[in-house]
């Protein structure tokens, strides 16, 4: 199972960095990790999902 979860952060890195290099990796990963770890259980993958997300966003706007 790990190398799914390897090849799909394989494929949202390149797309990330094309597209939006401007996200984080390791938030990227972060969320990835999280909804895969969390995929029989959906709930506390979005709660989940939404504490990094909101972390990040934290954090940037205390860098401004």
């Amino acid at each position: 199972m790990r190398k799914n979860l390897d090849e799909l952060l394989e494929t949202l890195e390149e797309v990330r960095r094309t597209k939006y290099p401007d996200i984080p990796k390791e938030l990227v990963e972060k969320i990835a990790v999280t909804q895969y770890k969390n995929q029989d259980d959906r709930g506390k993958a979005r709660t989940e999902t939404i504490n990094i997300v909101a972390d990040y966003v934290n954090k940037i706007g205390m860098e401004d």
